[in-house]
């Protein structure tokens, strides 16, 4: 399984979005996708009409070490080759936890090789902050032999997503540098813009165009689609297999895979 982490602590860039779009992508091409979502908010569990787990069975206990069940048993079947591990309340609890556990930063890499045999692409939902469930994500997304996996930001077109894009990759250097491995940043993704929106937004988006590394493998730009699929609870690519947008996400799912 490789793992891939939606990644940016700053918050409203289309994280979610973008992780169900690229993992109905995923699917469509008959890949065995799981999304993780490791966002207390719950963004992407509510998005796609899937339910909280239940008090005593979440995905924060059994990264805490607090559930004895087999983390399969936490997978919600989407769709055949679209599955998800929702979120729950407690999750709002598990940077404390983290932060009075050994090993915080392996937790979730261990969680997830359980599942390894189940799923081709492993798409995490991170959370927006640059907190120990954050760490433990970049962790479980790091480079090793015989798999894919690294980091995709989605960015705003606006100025503030760029320093919060030197926030998140002077984290993952230190990180990489602190637990010696190496976290590949695979590309940013500028989402939910509108170019007619004028200079500051063709502006900024030329700026990461520009940066060579990490490189722009991917575009979204603002289309109606996305929300309507948002509020029909589905991926993009099922609710509107035929659009421009639909499109966009095959291509980075091509990008991604490459």
């Amino acid at each position: 399984m490789d793992i891939y982490d939606l990644i940016n602590q700053k918050g409203g860039v289309g994280k979610t979005a973008l992780t169900i779009g690229l993992g109905g992508a995923l699917a469509d091409a008959g890949e065995r996708v799981l999304l993780v979502d490791l966002d207390p908010q719950g963004h992407l569990t509510d998005a796609l009409g899937v339910p909280e787990s239940p008090e005593d069975a979440t995905l924060s206990q059994a990264i805490l070490g607090e559930y004895e069940g087999h983390p399969r048993d936490l997978v919600v079947a989407y769709r055949e080759r679209l599955h998800v591990l929702p979120t729950a309340l407690d999750m709002f609890l598990l940077d404390r936890g983290l932060y009075m556990s050994s090993g915080r930063e392996h937790r979730l890499k261990n969680v997830l090789q359980h599942l390894e045999d189940d799923y081709d692409v492993c798409l995490i939902d991170c959370p927006p902050s640059l907190g120990a469930t954050t760490d433990a994500a970049l962790i479980a997304a790091r480079r090793r032999p015989g798999h894919g996996g690294g980091l995709l930001v989605p960015v705003e077109a606006e100025d503030s997503s760029i320093r919060a894009l030197r926030l998140l990759l002077r984290q993952i250097g230190t990180l990489s540098q602190v637990m010696d491995v190496d976290i590949d940043v695979l590309g940013l993704v500028p989402s939910r813009f509108d170019v007619r929106d004028g200079t500051m937004v063709t502006s900024v988006l030329e700026a990461f165009r520009n940066l060579g590394s990490p490189p722009v493998i991917g575009e979204i730009r603002k289309r109606k689609e996305v929300r309507e699929a948002w509020r029909a609870k589905v991926p993009v690519t099922e609710y509107a297999p035929d659009s421009e947008v639909a499109g966009w996400y095959r291509d980075l799912a091509k990008a991604v895979r490459a």
